[in-house]
C-alpha cells in the first residue's frame, strides 16, 4: 500500500476531499525508524499528529501501564499521539516502523475549510462580458497560498463573496508605479510581470513573474503610499480583486503579527533574523546588528532565496513598510512578523552604522 493510499484511510483525514489530502501529504513527513527508538522529539510532539503506518509502537501511558499499537489496528487509524491529547508519557518503536508526521494545525485548518459552503459555479458580468466563475476552484487556489491559509474560516467565506473576477488581456497594465492603491489582486488564470523603475527613466527592472495563485498590490494598501511597482499581464487571464476596505478588514488584520522590541529580540536570540526593509542609504546610516537589508522593491525577488525554516522579523523606521514586507513574505510561505513602531523607540546605542 502506498503512503497516499494509507493516508486516505486515516481519521479524521478520510473526511477530507482528495485535493486537501494531497496538500496535507505534500506538507507531511514520512519517516522510518529502527526498533528501540523514541517517536517523540525531545519528548514533545512539536505541533504534530503522529500516525503509525507500519510496524509496532509501545506507548507508555504512565509508569505502570503500557500498550503496544500495531499498524492496521483500529487504534492506528487515529493519531497515536497529538499535542492536544498527549496522554502518553513516551512512545518507543517495538519493531521497524513507518510513521507519518502531520502538521496538526494544517490538518485542523483543512478540516475547517472542507466544511465551508462554496457556491456552485455561477455566471457573472465583468468588463461588459459574461464569464463563468467557479468559487470552488478559487478556494483550492487559496488553500495553496500562505496569504490565505491562516485566515479564520469566517473571513475566508466572506472573501469568496467579496472577490470580484475581472478579465484581463496580454500587455494590459493592472497597477502602475506611482499610482494610489485601490485594489488587492490574486491571479486566477494567466501570468503577470512585476517591474520597478528606480529613477523614473525608460529602463525598468524586472522584479518577479507571477503565476496562478500569486497575489499583488498589497504594499500600497498597507502603507497608504503610491504603488512601488508596475504589474502588467504577460498573457490573457482572469484576476480576482478585493477593494482596499475589504482587504484591510478581511486580510490585513488577521494575518499580520506585530512584535514589540523585547519580544522580537527574544526571537532573534532563538535564531530568527532581522530584515531591514528600508532603502540602502537608510540602512547604512543606522541598522540593527546582523540585519539583512532587503528594500521593499526587491522583496518579491529576494523572498525566494530566504530560508523557509527560519523566522524573519521585518522592520523599518515606523512599522508601516515592515507591515507590508511581512505580508509579502507570508505569500511565499515564510514565517514573518513586523516590529511594531519600527526603530522609533529603539535605543540608538543598539544600532550599527555603515
Amino acid at each position: 500500500m502506498t503512503s497516499i493510499d494509507a493516508v486516505r484511510r486515516l481519521e479524521p483525514i478520510s473526511s477530507l476531499p482528495a485535493d486537501h489530502i494531497n496538500e496535507l501529504v505534500a506538507q507531511s513527513r514520512l519517516e522510518s525508524l529502527e526498533p528501540g527508538l523514541p517517536v517523540l522529539h525531545n519528548g514533545k510532539p512539536d505541533h504534530q499528529a503522529i500516525y503509525l503506518l507500519r510496524g509496532d509502537i509501545e506507548v507508555h501511558l504512565d509508569k505502570d501501564k503500557r500498550q503496544v499499537i500495531s499498524a492496521g489496528s483500529p487504534e492506528a487509524l487515529h493519531p497515536i499521539i497529538t499535542e492536544e491529547a498527549l496522554c502518553a508519557t513516551s512512545a518507543v518503536t517495538a519493531s521497524r516502523v513507518t510513521i507519518l508526521r502531520v502538521d496538526a494545525e494544517l490538518l485542523n485548518r483543512l478540516l475547517t475549510w472542507a466544511q465551508i459552503a462554496v457556491p456552485e459555479e455561477a455566471v457573472v458580468m465583468t468588463e461588459g462580458r459574461i464569464i463563468s466563475v467557479n468559487k470552488s476552484s478559487w478556494l483550492k487556489t487559496m488553500l495553496k497560498s500562505a496569504t490565505f491559509r491562516n485566515l479564520p474560516p469566517t473571513n475566508l467565506e466572506e472573501l469568496l463573496h467579496r472577490l470580484e473576477p475581472i478579465l484581463v488581456n496580454a500587455g494590459q497594465v493592472i497597477i502602475r508605479q506611482g499610482d494610489q492603491g485601490d485594489y488587492f489582486y490574486m491571479i486566477d488564470d494567466g501570468t503577470a510581470l512585476v517591474t520597478h523603475n528606480p529613477d523614473d527613466d525608460e529602463d525598468s527592472i524586472v522584479m518577479a513573474e507571477l503565476n496562478k495563485g500569486a497575489t499583488f498590490g498589497e504594499a500600497a494598501l498597507l502603507t497608504d503610499n503610491p504603488r512601488n511597482a508596475t504589474v502588467s499581464m504577460m498573457s490573457d487571464g482572469v484576476l480576482l480583486r478585493l477593494s482596499k476596505e475589504d482587504f484591510n478588514k478581511l486580510l490585513r488584520a488577521p494575518t499580520l503579527e506585530w512584535l514589540d522590541f523585547a519580544a522580537a529580540s527574544a526571537r532573534i536570540n532563538e535564531g530568527a533574523a532581522w530584515i531591514d526593509v528600508r532603502l540602502a542609504s537608510e540602512y547604512r546610516h543606522a541598522h540593527l546588528p546582523g540585519a539583512l537589508n532587503i528594500p521593499m522593491p526587491s522583496l518579491h525577488r529576494m523572498a525566494r532565496e530566504l530560508d523557509r525554516k527560519r523566522r524573519y522579523i521585518c522592520y523599518c523606521q515606523t512599522g508601516i513598510r515592515s507591515a507590508a514586507a511581512a505580508f509579502v513574505l507570508k505569500q511565499y510561505g515564510l514565517n514573518a512578523s513586523a516590529l511594531s513602531d519600527g526603530l522609533r523607540y529603539v535605543d540608538a546605542g543598539l544600532l550599527e552604522r555603515g
